[in-house]
């Protein structure tokens, strides 16, 4: 029976340290789930005049993107998506981690002369 590489190229890919090797069937399943979903969500892109039912596959999403110079693409917009969430009350730097002294409370004078 013949193995499968996965789509997303990572069967070539030679790693020696512990952690990648968790990390790189990781990396190669995530990047295979979301070529899997990109083909299925668009347009099916015929192989050659050949393939008239072409069928919305990763290989072949992959395979149009190794033609794409992303330098041709331009630059990315600054932000890529609208914070929702206001963050402008927090701290920044070292003051958003730096532990902070609590304030004790104060004996209330009802509980002295109970």
């Amino acid at each position: 029976m013949a193995t499968r590489i996965p789509v997303s190229g990572a069967g070539r890919q030679f790693v020696f340290a512990k952690e990648c090797r968790q990390r790189l069937p990781e990396l190669s399943l995530l990047s295979g789930a979301i070529l899997s979903y990109l083909a299925a969500t668009h347009e099916a892109v015929p192989s050659g005049f050949w393939d008239r039912a072409s069928q919305p596959t990763a290989g072949r999403l992959r395979w149009v993107l190794e033609r794409v110079h992303f330098q041709d693409l331009g630059a990315l917009p600054k932000e890529l998506r609208k914070e929702d969430s206001p963050t402008t009350h927090l701290s920044e730097g070292v003051l958003a981690h730096r532990r902070q002294k609590r304030n004790k409370p104060e004996p209330s004078e009802a509980s002295l002369t109970a």
